[in-house]
């Protein structure tokens, strides 16, 4: 049975707004700053230093009459643009918590409110993963059988060690570099490398050890970027195994715990924007014994096994050391994020990832507002 794992995120959050400027023609809105995030507000409706409510691009908003004016868009936030401002996000005052929320806890920066608003957050992905869920359930287990105690016990008993999500493994969502800035610019001069951020499906690819009465063997395994898909069946995920022929491959190292991240694109994922003329992928870790390959060992690991990885945009990026205020240093990098995709020169690039050279855990992504303002996101 596959094993559904969410990745928590504070969707909705208390933070402060650290600056308030004017635009350019407009006299009722003004451009609030919180976290590394640009929000359009209404004039004089919050003052700098104020706590408030920051929602997040993607959070699908509760139907409830605060949240009214944007039945439109299916209470989604998205990123728009208003007098030629950009605005990613949407600030609430803290009214807009419960009563009794209010009362019995400190309104702490930070503080993540996600539940308490009902915020959840749109992930077509996910969608897709629920239904493949379902689908193999329905055909692994035969309902009837299930309503019985000792028949679950036996099969949840037989299953679970090698069916379910294995705990090594990370799940592939990166952070928002406006959140987790500092990762950059507290580590000036230090080297980085540079890969496009592709608009497609993650998958990951693995062989885990796995004992049982006494023997140990090798075991191949497909996950997309929530749920373990137990057996092949045709998802896009084994049909991107069965192509590379993954399992022989990674099989072939004699190696355990070894894991090859990639995103899945072509065919109709996501309306197949770069317009690949098949499903493809393209390698952007691989993880081994719990360490994160370099990128020029993940290179040579692609080019020996005939596999394709990300673009790679710059190998050896450096942040120098800048008195420039940390948000005009996030606005260079979000407008850096603009630009075309090396898989199709015509289209839009979905943005860029940065991951450090000598630390390979440490990473974040930088999505370009002009692709999630074209495609409505």
């Amino acid at each position: 049975m596959e094993e559904l794992v969410q990745v928590k995120r504070k969707l909705a959050s208390i933070q402060k707004i650290t600056d308030i400027r004017s635009i350019e023609g407009a006299d009722k809105i003004k451009t609030a700053q919180v976290l590394g995030w640009e929000c359009v507000i209404r004039n004089d409706e919050f003052k700098v230093g104020d706590l408030v409510v920051y929602c997040e691009v993607d959070s699908i908003m509760p139907e409830k009459p605060e949240f009214e004016f944007l039945r439109e868009r299916h209470f989604r936030i998205k990123t728009i643009k208003l007098r030629k401002q950009i605005s990613q996000g949407i600030v609430f005052p803290l009214s807009v918590l419960s009563p009794s929320f209010m009362i019995d806890r400190n309104n702490i920066e930070g503080t993540d409110v996600t539940e308490i608003l009902g915020v959840t957050k749109y992930d077509p992905q996910l969608q897709e993963e629920n239904t493949l869920k379902e689908q193999t359930q329905k055909s692994k287990i035969n309902k009837f059988f299930m309503n019985f105690s000792l028949y679950r016990f036996i099969y949840f008993k037989i299953n679970r060690k090698d069916k379910g999500w294995p705990s090594w493994i990370p799940h592939t969502d990166e952070e928002n570099f406006q959140i987790c800035n500092r990762m950059l610019t507290n580590r000036p001069n230090e080297e980085w490398y540079v890969t496009e951020k592709l608009d497609g499906q993650s998958g990951s690819f693995f062989i885990e050890r796995i004992r049982r009465f006494g023997i140990t063997k090798f075991k191949f395994g497909v996950c997309s970027r929530n749920i373990r898909i137990g057996k092949p069946n045709e998802s896009n995920y084994w049909k991107i195994a069965r192509k590379y022929d993954l399992e022989n491959k990674l099989l072939s190292l004699k190696k355990a715990d070894i894991l090859l991240q990639a995103e899945i694109c072509g065919g109709k994922i996501q309306g197949n924007k770069y317009a690949l003329s098949e499903l493809d992928m393209y390698v952007f870790n691989i993880i081994e014994n719990g360490k994160k390959y370099s990128l020029e060992k993940m290179i040579k690991f692609c080019n020996q096994y005939s596999l394709k990885h990300v673009p790679v945009i710059y190998d050896n990026w450096v942040f120098k050391n800048s008195e420039k205020p940390v948000q005009e240093i996030i606005k260079e990098l979000i407008d850096w994020s603009n630009g075309k995709s090396v898989l199709n020169n015509n289209i839009l690039r979905e943005g860029l990832v940065l991951r450090l050279k000598k630390n390979t855990n440490i990473s974040f992504k930088i999505r370009s507002p002009e692709f999630l303002l074209k495609y409505g996101e």
